[in-house]
C-alpha cells in the first residue's frame, strides 16, 4: 500500500458547488479503488492525500495529473505504508478558507489531526504546513 501527498493549482477559483460536485465524484471512485484520503481545498489551492493499493493509487493520481481544472501538480511525498492514515475516510474534505465546520462532509483540520495515528507523519506535516498558508500552490495572473 502507498501514500501520496501532492499539491496542485485550480486554474479558475472552485465554486461551493463545483467542490460538492468533485468530492461526490471523489468519494464514489476511492470507495470503488479503495483508497482513503483527505483533500484540503484554500482559494484556488490542493493538497490532496490519497492512500491504498499502488495500482488504485497511481490510477487516480494519474488522472488527476490528467484533470485540466488543475496546474502545477507537485508531488511532496510518496512512501509505503502498512497501515492508512485515514483508514475511515473515503475523501475527508476541509476548505481551510471559509467553510463552517459543522457543514456535511466537512471538516475541522485540528480535529482531523488529533484523530489521526499519534506517531508523527509526513501526511500530518504537509497538512499543517498547508493550513499555515506554506506548501500552497496557486495560478498567478
Amino acid at each position: 500500500m502507498i501514500q501520496i501527498v501532492y499539491v496542485s493549482a485550480a486554474l479558475e477559483p472552485f465554486s461551493l458547488s463545483a467542490l460538492d460536485t468533485l468530492l461526490v465524484k471523489a468519494r464514489a471512485r476511492n470507495t470503488f479503488h479503495k483508497v482513503t484520503g483527505m483533500l484540503l481545498y484554500h482559494s484556488g489551492s490542493f493538497l490532496q492525500v490519497l492512500e491504498g493499493p499502488v495500482d488504485s493509487v497511481e490510477l487516480i493520481f494519474n488522472s488527476i495529473r490528467r484533470d485540466p481544472r488543475h496546474t502545477d501538480t507537485k508531488i511532496l511525498n510518496t512512501q509505503t505504508v502498512v497501515r492508512r492514515e485515514f483508514a475511515d475516510w473515503s475523501m475527508g474534505f476541509l476548505d481551510v478558507s471559509s467553510w463552517p465546520f459543522d457543514t456535511p462532509g466537512k471538516i475541522d483540520y485540528r480535529l482531523a489531526l488529533m484523530k489521526l495515528p499519534d506517531a508523527p507523519s509526513a501526511a500530518k506535516r504537509y497538512i499543517q504546513l498547508f493550513h499555515q498558508g506554506l506548501c500552497r500552490q496557486a495560478v498567478t495572473a
